[in-house]
């Protein structure tokens, strides 16, 4: 339904739709809003073309995101690829953001019910402000609640959002989507953690984009809070992050991160996160879906891209 939706008569949006397409990622927003919709009691054909289109909506709200984010980290790569920014302009970026979030309220609208709609809105104002706090926050230490408050901004309430689209738009009951939410801000939380250990641990080629580019861009996720809190490690860190070019020290910075046991500590948050969205997991109804998101959680904390 994606490349449905992307279709246009226009030579030139259809080049960079195509292209959008084969940028994308692992779609597991929109993999929870169709897991979450097979909790509801709606089977009808109808019902089901609201969830598929309540999950395409989704994706190209995060579709829509990451190319805006390519702008603001200057970023080259996006999958593997060049990104839409590097591959046209900043001006088609920007504008090829503003054409999928127009895209993807229009579907929402499409599902009927102003819950769904007034949700979407939330999450996108939700990341946003997340977004703003992060730039305004550029080459400044953040503490460790800082760090939670940012990335439930940016990821925690999108995936516990995009299990309760799916819940909404068939119909579950109150308790199981509350419980599905749950279960979204976990894997969430758990999944940005993840992200942020592969920026210094992952392969680039698996990855698709640099590892360390956090600390170039001066946004300083959990491994380097953790390390700046050891008074045995903490004036080494700081002279690398105040040093005018801090992106050559990044192995050094990476040997600290290892010693100090900041990035097995942050590994534990992440299993931690994991853990919860296991136990909630484990009071859903005994349906199908569930087993699946249970594979889905293993999947998250696994990941090596």
């Amino acid at each position: 339904m994606l490349e449905e939706q992307l279709l246009t008569d226009n030579e030139s949006i259809h080049e960079v739709a195509q292209y959008l397409l084969l940028a994308s990622g692992k779609r597991l927003r929109p993999a929870l809003v169709l897991l979450a919709g097979q909790f509801g009691n709606e089977t009808a054909s109808l019902q089901q073309r609201r969830l598929l289109e309540v999950a395409t909506a989704v994706e190209m709200i995060h579709m829509a995101t990451l190319v805006h984010d390519d702008i603001i980290d200057d970023a080259v790569l996006r999958r593997g690829i060049p990104a839409v920014r590097t591959q046209f302009s900043n001006a088609v970026a920007v504008l090829s953001g503003d054409f999928l979030f127009a895209l993807a309220f229009r579907l929402f609208s499409q599902a009927g019910d102003l819950a769904i709609v007034e949700l979407a809105a939330k999450v996108v104002h939700v990341m946003c402000v997340g977004e703003i706090y992060q730039n305004m926050d550029h080459g400044r230490i953040a503490t460790e609640e800082a760090y939670w408050k940012r990335i439930e901004a940016k990821t925690g309430f999108f995936l516990e959002t995009s299990c309760r689209l799916g819940a909404i738009a068939t119909g579950v009951s109150q308790d199981v989507e509350t419980l599905l939410g749950q279960y979204g801000h976990h894997i969430g939380l758990a999944y940005q953690v993840v992200d942020d250990l592969l920026d210094w641990l992952a392969d680039p080629e698996k990855l698709g984009k640099a590892v360390m580019e956090d600390v170039g861009a001066g946004v300083y996720t959990l491994p380097i809070i953790y390390a700046l809190k050891q008074p045995a490690y903490k004036d080494n860190v700081q002279e690398i992050l105040s040093s005018p070019d801090p992106a050559r020290y990044v192995e050094d910075l990476r040997q600290i991160l290892v010693r100090s046991g900041a990035l097995e500590y942050s590994k534990s948050q992440a299993e931690h996160h994991i853990a919860l969205a296991l136990d909630v997991c484990r009071q859903l109804p005994p349906v199908p879906a569930r087993q699946a998101l249970q594979e889905l959680a293993e999947f998250v904390l696994a990941r090596e891209y």
